[in-house]
């Protein structure tokens, strides 16, 4: 036929019928939003804000003493302040730091107040203190609940090994329990008041945390991002149940980093001036003790100043005394660096006195070389394990550094002894000079010498230790914070807006989905167009849908004859005449494919409107399973088709007349065992022919061919069939019945009537242009016999929710 194929899918896009089905389940949109909204509602009312709080840091070191003194070479200070981001950054984030925050913030309590919803941490907040003494780490994490009688008692709710226990207790004096130790210090009564008033039993508890558990809590919530490499700027976030907490946690992070980083450019300082002050303590000695053999020289010979006779001599000696010291204050370094390297020490805690002390280039350039390998381990170390590749590498650099320094050490060290014998051995020679002074005089000379060498050796570490405390106060942390953390006003999460504008687009998108599934599979037929896209039967026309409630007579069209529903009934007579407009009396026989399409509705009126037109009609209700007429026209079913079939009844004897003027029918009579055998014989076709002879036309309310076949030989011989589509009603299979008796009956001349459309798309015409806001409505079923009452609102909601 070149018809279009029927499938159980919409396969093309119809907006007319997607706004029908949209419009139909519209009470889908307002379920599933209110579903969506009190979802929303529920997990923000039942759900712990969290707060984010956010602070800037930016990355830099400088040492200002340095840069005063001028102590040692650039190299040596490009060294001392080198900064490697990558390594701040993991550093901030890390373990470490957290681990001073969480010591450095009162965090190892607890305290909250329990809420009719949720309970709140009062971090800075509490209406009381807990101090403790921690007997048995079991207790860590308990939650212990307090019901407060007065400002001097409490109750206490803990546990116990043989289970909870509750006990009073006093505050302001120390209390133990199994575990623990404690003291409560109430600090605002009246606070404590209004809650037990709000909550009458345990209104608060508190929890003692463990320090560990609390850094690796913590720790998961800490971020920290690089947000400008160029311009070494840090962004650290830090989310929290509690929102002073958060932007205290972020402050305290760039606190304590900057502490560590102060402290870890101080190291080398510190252990400088360990080495001067160990070595002062030796010389110390050493100073007391030639000064008093001096002085115990000068009395025992009553000598004030025999020196002024050798001023020359002794000017050359002291000359060479000054190089003596800085050799030997060269040799102490040589030494406690070579102890250094050989405990596996970093050398990074001599590097600034060498800097400034010792000027053996290749010995300090190796000194710098370990100190930049093992930067950059210590860094490598926060990202990678000891097994890393990289960091064997950097291992084995360091290994043959410190081999090369010990090697260098050890011939610096000899160059230094040497170059000592030479100048103890010039010493001598002067001192030879001093022979021919008086004995005492030499002497006096000797130990004055002894003296001076200990004495300008100490001054010199004075002064460089002078020279370290200066730089150790002027290492600073250059890191400035750019921005510090405040207290969030909204929660990061759950967002108000967001969840409640995501919650309705949801509800949105699911009613959406669920209509367009529903027009997915949506079966109904809805318009004449459907019908002409999958058949070649000629279009009778439409039936307005009837939105009162129908007279059980279902005779409508003598009611209100100007109706849009008259009209169109008197549209499909004027339309009969295109089918077959030959003389003489004609058979209609109206059929569907299953009951309730309004089959016997559309034969009741047409043949009303056809009574009008001054026509004799005879209504003859064919459908003897299922009758109906009997009830149309308010009769007895006493007699009728069944019984004029098997001559128990005589035709004439069954007619009965209606109310409307030239309208008469006959009603099925009773039902027979033997329907489809009385419908074909011969008795059948003999009937319809003397009822051609008395009446204009004939119109057979046929039983529906979808259910049973018995009217099909009917069908076949009319000169009007009829097939009736039921709009949103009748599934678009349905249409293949009709095709069935088209193509396989050989029925000709098959016309479909559409029914029970809906008044708005009546409205747009399909041609036919009414607009009147009239139809019909009714739910009868081919085996249900009474008519459905109209619906309440409520009712049909509730029906429409069952349906689906």
């Amino acid at each position: 036929m070149g018809k279009k194929k029927i499938t159980n899918l919409n396969e093309e896009f119809d907006f007319k019928l997607f706004s029908i089905i949209a419009k139909k389940n519209a009470y889908w949109l307002f379920v599933i939003l209110t579903i969506c909204f009190t979802s929303a509602f529920l997990y923000l009312r039942y759900t712990l804000p969290i707060y984010e709080s956010r602070g800037i840091l930016k990355i830099g070191t400088v040492n200002t003493a340095n840069a005063v003194l001028n102590i040692g070479s650039n190299q040596a200070l490009e060294v001392l302040g080198s900064n490697q981001l990558a390594g701040d950054v993991e550093l901030i984030r890390s373990r470490v730091i957290v681990s001073r925050v969480v010591g450095a913030l009162p965090l190892d309590v607890s305290y909250y107040a329990h809420g009719k919803v949720i309970d709140h941490e009062m971090y800075l907040s509490s209406p009381f203190r807990i101090e403790y003494e921690i007997e048995d780490s079991a207790i860590f994490s308990i939650p212990f609940y307090l019901d407060f009688e007065s400002e001097k008692v409490f109750h206490l709710r803990y546990p116990t090994h043989e289970g909870e226990k509750v006990k009073a207790f006093q505050t302001n004096v120390w209390n133990k329990v199994p575990g623990l130790k404690f003291r409560m210090t109430v600090q605002n009564w009246a606070a404590i008041q209004k809650q037990e008033i709000n909550l009458q039993d345990e209104a608060y508890y508190f929890i003692i945390n463990n320090s560990t558990t609390l850094v690796e809590r913590y720790f998961k919530n800490l971020t920290v991002v690089l947000m400008n490499q160029v311009a070494q700027t840090i962004l650290i976030k830090f989310n929290d149940n509690n929102a002073v907490k958060a932007s205290d946690f972020v402050n305290s992070i760039m606190d304590e980093f900057n502490e560590y980083d102060r402290e870890r450019k101080s190291e080398g300082a510190i252990k400088s001036l360990d080495f001067i002050n160990e070595t002062v303590a030796g010389i110390d000695v050493e100073l007391r003790a030639s000064e008093g053999s001096l002085e115990q020289f000068k009395k025992d010979n009553m000598i004030i100043d025999p020196r002024q006779n050798a001023s020359e001599a002794l000017t050359h000696i002291n000359k060479l005394i000054e190089q003596r010291v800085e050799m030997q204050l060269q040799l102490a370094v040589m030494n406690r660096l070579e102890r250094d390297i050989t405990s596996d020490s970093e050398v990074e805690s001599l590097l600034p006195f060498l800097s400034g002390s010792y000027s053996d280039g290749v010995i300090l350039s190796i000194v710098s070389k370990i100190h930049e390998l093992e930067d950059k381990r210590s860094n490598l170390r926060f990202i990678a394990t000891d097994k890393n590749a990289a960091v064997i590498s950097l291992e084995q650099d360091i290994d043959f550094q410190k081999k090369n320094l010990v090697m260098s050490i050890q011939n610096a060290r000899l160059s230094i002894r040497e170059k000592i014998n030479n100048i103890d051995e010039r010493i001598r020679e002067f001192e030879g000079n001093f022979l021919k002074l008086p004995s005492q005089e030499a002497e006096l000379s000797r130990l004055s010498r002894l003296f001076e060498i200990n004495q300008k050796f100490y001054q010199l570490l004075l002064e460089k230790k002078v020279e370290f405390s200066i730089t150790k106060a002027g290492i600073i942390s250059n890191n400035i914070v750019l921005e510090r953390g405040k207290p969030a006003v909204n929660p990061l999460s759950p967002n108000r807006r967001l969840v409640i504008a995501g919650s309705l687009l949801l509800g949105f998108i699911i009613s959406f989905l669920i209509i367009f599934v529903k027009y997915l599979f949506y079966n109904e037929i809805t318009t004449l167009d459907e019908i002409n896209l999958y058949t070649d039967a000629a279009l009778l026309g439409i039936i307005p849908k009837y939105k009162n409630e129908i007279p059980v007579s279902q005779l409508l069209v003598d009611k209100n004859p100007k109706s849009a529903i008259s009209e169109s009934f008197r549209s499909v007579r004027t339309n009969l005449q295109f089918i077959s407009n030959e003389p003489g009396p004609k058979v209609v026989a109206i059929t569907s494919t299953i009951s309730g399409e309004g089959k016997t509705f559309v034969a009741i009126n047409l043949a009303g409107v056809i009574a009008f037109s001054e026509k004799r009609v005879v209504i003859i209700d064919l459908d003897m399973r299922k009758p109906k007429i009997h009830l149309g026209f308010n009769v007895e079913n006493t007699k009728g088709m069944s019984t004029i079939l098997i001559g128990k009844d005589e035709a004439d004897n069954c007619i009965r007349k209606s109310n409307l003027t030239n309208l008469d029918f006959i009603t099925a009579g009773p039902i027979p065992p033997n329907p489809s055998e009385l419908i074909l014989s011969r008795k059948m076709v003999e009937l319809v022919e003397y009822l051609k002879s008395k009446y204009d036309v004939v119109i057979i309310d046929t039983p529906p061919v979808g259910i049973v076949t018995d009217g099909v030989d009917v069908i076949q011989n009319a000169d009007y069939p009829i097939y009736i589509i039921r709009a949103q009603y009748s599934k678009r299979m349905f249409i293949n019945n009709l095709n069935r008796l088209i193509e396989e009956s050989k029925v000709r001349n098959l016309a479909v009537v559409l029914n029970g459309v809906e008044t708005s798309r009546f409205r747009y015409g399909y041609g036919y242009g009414y607009g009147y806001g009239y139809g019909y409505g009714y739910g009868y079923g081919y085996y249900d016999d009474e008519a459905k009452k109209p619906l309440t609102t409520w009712q049909a909601f509730k029906a429409r929710l069952g349906k689906k």
